[in-house]
């Protein structure tokens, strides 16, 4: 841990946090703590956020199954969301949305899987249960409702949109995707 962090721990834990929620990270629960203990409410939910049921299933088609597609697009969503262009090719420690789209969908962009303890729910349009994982960065659906990109489509398959709610959710848990282990070639893969 980096010696920024340990006050920022330190506090989390003051606060009652633990686990997760005291990792020197300051993220939506020590600022709902926080606000909690001033008097007031802290939404942390995404701006752009969109209803699960307004999530769409339709597939793409020919789109080119490669890393450089893959690359293009997560740039895309980087730029609309603030996200810095390093999370594409590599931050310091070599986590990249290149290393996590890879190990969720061999840069599949319409991947989706059907066997993991999220396929659950009645099935869809695209013939998968509701609650899968899809997309390039493999999220589900109430995932991508609530870290959806405003500006994006509503298509959990629309390569930009899904990658962007990926960065979304990975700055609401974790803060920057060097903390991602999915994301990170040196390390073994795991869901993130």
């Amino acid at each position: 841990m980096n010696r920024p962090e340990r006050p920022t721990r330190n506090w989390q834990r003051t606060l009652g946090l633990n686990g997760s929620a005291a990792d020197g990270s300051p993220g939506c629960s020590s600022l709902r703590e926080l606000g909690a203990r001033a008097g007031f409410g802290v939404e942390c939910g995404h701006p752009g956020a969109i209803a699960k049921s307004s999530v769409g299933f339709s597939k793409n088609s020919g789109v080119p199954v490669d890393e450089d597609t893959a690359g293009t697009f997560a740039e895309r969503a980087c730029d609309l969301t603030g996200a810095p262009r390093s999370w594409v090719t590599g931050v310091a420690n070599g986590a990249s949305l290149l290393t996590l789209i890879l190990r969720e969908s061999s840069y599949q962009p319409n991947a989706v899987n059907k066997h993991d303890v999220n396929a659950t729910g009645s099935v869809q349009s695209d013939g998968a249960r509701l609650n899968c994982s899809r997309g390039y960065a493999q999220v589900i659906p109430s995932t991508f409702a609530e870290n959806h990109q405003a500006g994006t489509s509503d298509r959990i398959y629309d390569p930009v949109a899904n990658i962007a709610a990926a960065i979304n959710y990975i700055w609401r848990r974790y803060g920057d995707i060097s903390r991602v282990q999915q994301a990170n070639p040196h390390r073994d893969p795991a869901p993130y």
